[in-house]
């Protein structure tokens, strides 16, 4: 259909109020944005800029999506598996309790029950994932944009087992999608006696499971200060207390604590982004926290820094990973209780420091594509592998310790790196010798993620441009360091499907790969180099960046 006649449909059509300004006012230049894209299932579920349009997030596009989610559903499982329900959750983002509202109805009116969770109240993306198999439900939902910026929200869809459907499953819901008009009524008979709550036990087993994470439950006082945001996200309620009845005294960021769809007490809902950590770190400083935890706003992700000789430092993804690695399998190995034939899993654009760690305990490693999803796909292979879940994480702040959840979990993750913190300080050590220690033992690494933003249409055009340029360039060095092998995973490597990412090897064991976002308007470049020491390591990193940037990629505004 052409954009004329969508724009044509959405004009004719009764709309909310809010959707009905916006179209009123839109001038030509924004109708072609907001109307000639289609939404579409990437890294993490479908997001979009919430407003009016087929390239929007709005109650149209939600209900469009849960009926095709629908179709999929009624065509693949019988009624009596239908019966088992569906749970949904959602984050504090504007609109996210009434797209939960239109998708439950939706749901019952087409005779599938609905599980929602107390009061309609806004719950973390890891209790979503873990209420589905803790109540045997069919499948799983949760309104979300994760860490994107406000103007944002998006639509996951889980399977029976808490893990995100695979491409196979969304590439269906996305083509069901595209045979619906948009001509839908808001308004609708559904049955009522369809929409349930989750069991409140199943909240209390969660944490319960959390706390049971502990290598040392029966410490009553840990004597250790945690700076705490939810960033205005889910975790609020979740974090500091689980961590105040494990002993921990928490101090929450009060300027970041309400559920504010705004965000306006911080800099940016992503934990990556360093001055996301600017006030909790004023906080820590005043309270003297030996940690700062942050959520981002739906809990499946975590950011910490810590207290080291008198600084507070910012550690990432890949270096968290190693830590906690090396804090959770020297316990397994101390305790006696790691299972046999242990495995480790991450994605091909994660740091391989964490893979040598692993494997110094005799773990195996399971590497994935990009997205969570991807491992727990994996996660679901071990009975016939014969394998067994000791870790799994990305490189962007995600992390599973146990797999009571099957996507990541940033309220699991706070749990035990605040243990490991607290363990560590017994020996006088910090996280950071720890890391100082993994260095030293395996190698220096230093990774870091060059993200750029390029909104729009142009943008995307500029993004395609690049992958493309860097397929047919011939980079045979960067920074005098050449270039050893070169994958392209658009056709599918290593037993994977497709995905379009490339992967440059270097002589000295660094390399870099490249990826647009499945999420957001941007192009990722993933950079792992080794070095006598960070420092050099760093240099290095930054040397090969700017030469691919200005040479390949005729890009000349370069900021650190």
């Amino acid at each position: 259909m052409d954009l004329s006649k969508t724009y044509d449909i959405w004009k004719q059509q009764t709309l909310p109020k809010h959707l009905q300004t916006q179209l009123d006012k839109m001038s030509k230049t924004e109708i072609e944005e907001a109307f000639t894209a289609t939404l579409e299932f990437g890294t993490a579920g479908m997001r979009g800029v919430t407003g009016v349009g087929t390239g929007r997030i709005n109650e149209i596009i939600i209900m469009k999506a849960t009926v095709a989610f629908t179709q999929y559903l009624t065509s693949t499982f019988s009624q009596k598996d239908l019966n088992r329900g569906i749970v949904i959750a959602h984050d504090n983002r504007h609109f996210s309790a009434e797209f939960t509202m239109i998708t439950a109805k939706t749901l019952a009116k087409h005779n599938i029950p609905v599980f929602l969770f107390q009061d309609n109240d806004l719950r973390p993306t890891p209790v979503l994932s873990y209420s589905i198999r803790k109540i045997n439900a069919i499948a799983g939902i949760v309104i979300t944009a994760s860490h994107n910026p406000p103007e944002y929200n998006g639509y996951k869809i889980y399977d029976q087992y808490g893990c995100q459907f695979l491409p196979e499953v969304t590439n269906v819901i996305g083509h069901n999608m595209e045979q619906l008009t948009d001509d839908f009524q808001l308004e609708f008979p559904y049955n009522k006696d369809l929409i349930k709550e989750v069991p409140l036990t199943v909240e209390t087993n969660y944490r319960n499971d959390i706390k049971n994470l502990q290598f040392y439950p029966d410490v009553k006082n840990r004597n250790l200060k945690i700076v705490f945001s939810n960033l205005h996200g889910t975790s609020r309620e979740w974090v500091p207390p689980l961590l105040e009845q494990c002993g921990y005294e928490v101090i929450i960021v009060k300027e970041q604590a309400s559920y504010d769809p705004d965000f306006k007490g911080v800099i940016s809902p992503n934990p990556e982004v360093q001055p996301t950590f600017d006030l909790a770190i004023k906080y820590a400083k005043q309270h003297n926290a030996q940690l700062v935890i942050l959520n981002d706003p739906d809990a499946d992700r975590i950011g910490i820094a810590v207290q080291h000789q008198g600084e507070y430092v910012l550690l990432t993804g890949n270096e968290t990973a190693p830590i906690l690695l090396e804090y959770l399998l020297s316990h397994y190995q101390k305790t006696k209780t790691m299972p046999e034939n242990p495995v480790m899993y991450n994605t091909f654009v994660t740091s391989n420091l964490s893979d040598t760690v692993a494997q110094s305990y005799g773990c195996q490693v399971i590497k994935t594509l990009t997205g969570f999803k991807w491992i727990g796909a994996e996660m679901l292979k071990e009975q016939v592998r014969n394998i067994n879940f000791v870790f799994g994480f990305e490189e962007a702040y995600g992390y599973v310790i146990k797999d009571i959840t099957r996507d990541k979990d940033g309220i699991q993750s706070a749990m035990v790196v605040a243990e490991a913190v607290w363990y560590y300080l017994q020996s006088q050590k910090t996280l950071i010798d720890v890391l100082e220690d993994i260095y030293k033992k395996f190698g220096y690494y230093y990774c870091y993620t060059v993200n750029l933003v390029l909104k729009g249409q142009k943008g995307q055009t500029e993004i395609n441009g690049m992958l493309e340029t860097l397929r047919t360039s011939g980079i045979p060095s960067l920074h005098n360091i050449k270039v050893e092998k070169v994958e392209d995973y658009e056709q599918g490597l290593y037993g994977t499907p497709g995905q379009n990412l490339l992967k440059f090897y270097f002589i000295d064991g660094s390399w870099f790969a490249v990826r647009p976002s499945g999420t957001e308007p941007k192009i990722k470049f993933y950079f792992v180099c080794i070095d006598k020491n960070t420092n050099v390591a760093k240099q290095k990193m930054q040397a090969m960046y700017e030469e691919l940037a200005k040479k390949y990629l005729k890009i000349t505004n370069i900021k650190w």
